[in-house]
């Protein structure tokens, strides 16, 4: 066999299993974009010419679907099976790394050139981009891990939008021109993934905060901006890895915590006072002061840090759970509190703490609609990278005065 066999092998058998489904590179397109991939033509071109071997991902694995299933009932068409796609490509990514191996190194190699220290203005200017665009942040989980964007969390478009315009402005610009072309590049791809945000519906006053691809009358048409808005992700997600590989490779990251996330979470009543919020434990819920009546209660999960380490905070909220310890109910506290503010994500601050306020009347409401299903109640919060911290478990006795505080029993 020769030494790109299985590439070949590979290739020819996509061909035939194209030429079979009927399907050209753009309807091959199109129909993955609909699912939220990109199969670009010049990308099927390179697997089927056997100029690339594709990886073991979920767009090869939605190329087989389409085709398979346009062909199988074609004559003289075998139908194989994922599986046994997946045992040719990885002979044929294995065979591509053992050739890549066997290329003589060059004999002479220039003398690596001495690192010089990053320049002090290059430092800060890395420590404002991380900032805004923190390496921990929910909204860079979000995007690498979302099937579609036709719904967009605010607690993910809002702080990549209000990034954009701050880099844009960000002066001076660094000093190495290698980190300035490729901030350059990551604040265009940003620009043109806020453009697409800005083009979308806010349907927080439907209750879901979050963004929606616009109505404009035709499938078609609403296809169309989905896939603008995938190429808009595509186009960011490498510009932000670029960057950040670039930041490593001249020691501008900041250096790994020195001690794991000692972070509280507890949960409080609160009543708004002042343009503020005057919170207490549940306890004393019931005796919060107000010079107005009819000022509104609200639940309020504090997290605080008890360490050196200040990560971002993408997400809390509460769990009920039954009286046999299974899940009832659990309720995102909103990414904006009150007067519509921004409140979720956050950047804790070491040894910090930062408060989150959700309507109380509302969880009243769900709390007895659930009655005796609910016997006990804790916070959580959950950190840009993924972590869940949770709270002091709060019994039902616990929580019903402040719950008849907000919500009354109707006479009878």
């Amino acid at each position: 066999m020769g030494e790109t066999s299985a590439r070949a092998r590979l290739a020819e058998e996509l061909r035939k299993l194209q030429t079979a489904s009927g399907l050209t590179y753009t309807q091959i397109e199109i129909q993955a974009a609909k699912q939220g991939r990109k199969l670009g033509k010049s990308k099927l071109s390179g697997w089927l010419k056997g100029t690339n071997v594709p990886r073991a991902d979920a767009s090869f694995a939605l190329l087989i679907q389409l085709l398979e299933a346009r062909a199988r009932n074609k004559p003289g068409v075998t139908v194989r099976g994922l599986p046994w796609w997946r045992v040719l490509q990885k002979e044929a990514a294995t065979e591509r790394e053992a050739t890549t191996a066997l290329k003589p190194a060059a004999r002479t190699a220039p003398p690596a050139p001495k690192a010089m220290p990053p320049h002090p203005e290059d430092v800060n200017k890395a420590t404002r981009l991380l900032n805004r665009l923190p390496l921990d942040g929910y909204w860079l989980r979000w995007l690498q891990d979302a099937e579609t964007m036709l719904k967009i969390p605010l607690i993910v478009s809002d702080p990549l939008c209000d990034a954009h315009r701050p880099l844009q402005n960000d002066r001076p610009d660094y000093i190495d021109p290698e980190l300035h072309a490729a901030h350059q590049e990551l604040v265009a791809a940003l620009g043109a993934l806020t453009y697409e945000f800005n083009g979308m519906t806010d349907i927080s006053d439907e209750g879901q905060d979050a963004l929606e691809i616009s109505d404009h009358g035709t499938p078609g048409a609403r296809n169309n901006l989905h896939r603008q808005v995938c190429q808009a992700r595509d186009g960011f997600l490498p510009a932000y890895d670029r960057m950040i590989n670039l930041l490593n490779r001249k020691n501008l990251l900041p250096p790994a915590p020195k001690s794991p996330l000692d972070i509280t979470v507890d949960l409080l009543a609160a009543r708004w006072a002042h343009e503020g919020a005057l919170a207490a434990p549940l306890a004393a819920g019931t005796l919060l002061p107000s010079p107005d009546p009819t000022a509104p209660y609200y639940f309020a999960v504090q997290v605080a840090s008890r360490n050196d380490q200040g990560p971002q905070i993408a997400a809390v909220g509460i769990e009920m759970v039954k009286p046999d310890g299974a899940l009832a109910v659990s309720y995102l506290f909103p990414a904006r509190g009150p007067a519509h503010r921004p409140q979720l994500p956050f950047q804790l601050t070491a040894y910090g703490a930062g408060q989150v306020l959700a309507n109380a009347p509302e969880i009243a409401v769900s709390f007895r609609a659930l009655g005796n299903m609910v016997a006990r109640v804790r916070p959580f919060a959950h950190t840009g990278s993924g972590q869940v911290f949770h709270g002091d478990w709060r019994t039902r006795d616990e929580m019903q005065p402040f719950l008849d505080k907000v919500l009354p029993t109707p006479a009878s």
